[in-house]
């Protein structure tokens, strides 16, 4: 009986292949998890829009003020309410102050205060969650009682209640009321990070080995829970700025003769009616600033997210 011949298959291609034929191999390149990232924000519209918006913002704050010096505050009375010139693209305020010169140092202000913020924000969220999902237990429960105690406190009243008690006007008391109420979130995620990484064959293999706490917390479980963390923070900077704002608005916050979004809105109030212009300038670079941050944040949320899928 002839025997039947039967069909050579390629191991990748699924096609039938001739005698000698090579298997066809597959070239695709392998990507890291951080080009992954790159990919995923870089087809994020809205995020990238934000960046250069951010980063726009950032660069004005920084050069404009440091280029003009104390013309911020610099009050000239033959010029109250003047228009446009080249020297002041937005005219002049009911104090004959440089309007452009004046919101460029109450960005430099309000950003600093967000950023400055966030950074409190971490440095305890960070600390407290790592702390408690490392150990676990008895600190841990602690640790988190304290987070439900805060969180049940009205954090504005809060801010409010040290602002007042520690000397309003002064930009860092503002900093760090914001920054010691507003930490729990950034608490919870790394905790949640750190139960989950415990158990992990990396960290396990640095405990048999008798790496210290503080080398495997450092070392082999904090990078992988920043992720979170840097979304919540750049989401957080948007928080920040609008509740210094809000504080400066009612008095609370940042006084004159320093400048800030917030009473650059309250002292254009009063000119609502009569010179309107002068509240649309702090409160238009208020909406960006919050957009910005926000968009940021949504677009590194899907960016580290190893769930979402790179569009080809």
């Amino acid at each position: 009986m002839a025997s039947e011949s039967v069909p050579l298959t390629g191991a990748r291609s699924g096609t039938s292949a001739a005698p000698g034929a090579v298997d066809e191999v597959d070239l695709t390149p392998v990507r890291t998890y951080w080009e992954l990232v790159r990919q995923r924000f870089a087809q994020h519209r809205l995020a990238v829009i934000a960046l250069f918006l951010m980063i726009t913002l950032v660069a004005v704050a920084i050069i404009v003020p440091l280029l003009t010096g104390d013309a911020y505050g610099k009050t000239n009375l033959q010029l109250i309410n003047k228009p446009a010139t080249l020297t002041a693209p937005l005219g002049y305020d009911s104090l004959g102050i440089n309007i452009f010169v004046r919101l460029t140092k109450a960005l430099q202000t309000t950003l600093l205060v967000g950023f400055m913020a966030i950074v409190i924000i971490v440095l305890i969220g960070v600390t407290v969650g790592a702390i408690a999902g490392y150990l676990g237990g008895t600190v841990d429960n602690a640790l988190m009682r304290l987070v439900d105690i805060v969180l049940s406190l009205p954090s504005f009243f809060l801010i409010v209640m040290l602002v007042a008690f520690f000397g309003t006007g002064n930009m860092w008391v503002v900093v760090f009321a914001i920054g010691l109420t507003g930490w729990t979130t950034a608490a919870r995620l790394v905790r949640a990070e750190f139960l989950s990484l415990r158990n992990t064959d990396s960290v396990a293999a640095a405990m048999a080995l008798g790496a210290s706490d503080r080398r495997i917390i450092t070392r082999h479980m904090l990078p992988g829970a920043l992720a979170p963390v840097v979304v919540a923070a750049t989401l957080g900077i948007a928080d920040a700025v609008v509740v210094e704002a809000t504080l400066s608005y009612l008095g609370f916050g940042i006084a004159p003769p320093a400048a800030s979004l917030g009473n650059m809105l309250t002292n254009a109030q009063d000119y609502l009616f009569r010179n309107p212009i002068l509240i649309y300038y702090p409160g238009i670079t208020l909406v960006l600033v919050v957009l910005a941050a926000s968009f940021l944040g949504d677009g590194l949320r899907d960016a580290l997210d190893p769930r979402q899928r790179v569009k080809s």
